[in-house]
């Protein structure tokens, strides 16, 4: 990716802690998805697999631009067990807003700064996608708080996420007319 060397750099460190970060926000919403789980909150269980997937991704990006050998990375770590769904996205949001948006975007500047352009744009690329995930674990934390994850105040789609069956309404059947399966297992559509 860089053609300049990378070693001793201030962007090779921001690479090695975006790594280690990236890793760790994977395994944390791996753990925060179970925690959705067990509350029954399946459609917040997704998101979190799905962005712990997204920052599996981003940690390989990282991981690639190092090149290979040997590098010393240290990061703080959160040391708190998933508790509920609740403060796990708040957690999350936290994580994403500094972890990710902030960080990335002063990395960004560094990585420009040294004369790494590529690097800096994936920074740029792969802070969009921390917003994205921010801005879903904001709507998430919002709608557990308020008690409006399966209602909505207009007509939307809901997806079953045993069987895929779809419902249009303000909220989701109680119980899936395919499956049986309860309405917890819906997910609402407008969460992109």
């Amino acid at each position: 990716m860089a053609t300049k060397n990378l070693k001793g750099t201030q962007t090779e460190k921001n690479i090695v802690g975006s790594y280690l970060n990236e890793t760790q926000s994977y395994a944390r919403y791996t753990y925060y998805a179970q925690q959705a789980d067990k509350e029954q909150y399946f459609p917040v269980g997704v998101i979190f697999r799905e962005t712990a997937d997204n920052e599996l991704r981003h940690a390989k990006v990282f991981l690639k631009m190092l090149g290979g050998g040997k590098v010393i990375g240290t990061v703080s770590v959160d040391a708190l067990p998933p508790t509920t769904t609740a403060e796990n996205l708040e957690i999350s949001i936290e994580e994403e807003a500094i972890g990710g948006v902030k960080d990335y975007h002063a990395y960004a500047a560094v990585a420009e700064k040294e004369g790494f352009p590529e690097i800096a744009s994936h920074f740029l690329a792969i802070a969009e996608a921390e917003q994205h995930h921010l801005d879903r674990f904001k709507l998430l934390l919002e709608q557990v708080r308020n008690g409006t994850v399966w209602k909505r105040d207009k007509p939307i789609r809901w997806r079953c996420l045993v069987c895929g069956y779809i419902h249009e309404g303000t909220t989701p059947p109680e119980e899936c007319p395919a499956c049986d399966h309860p309405y917890q297992h819906y997910m609402a559509l407008d969460i992109e």
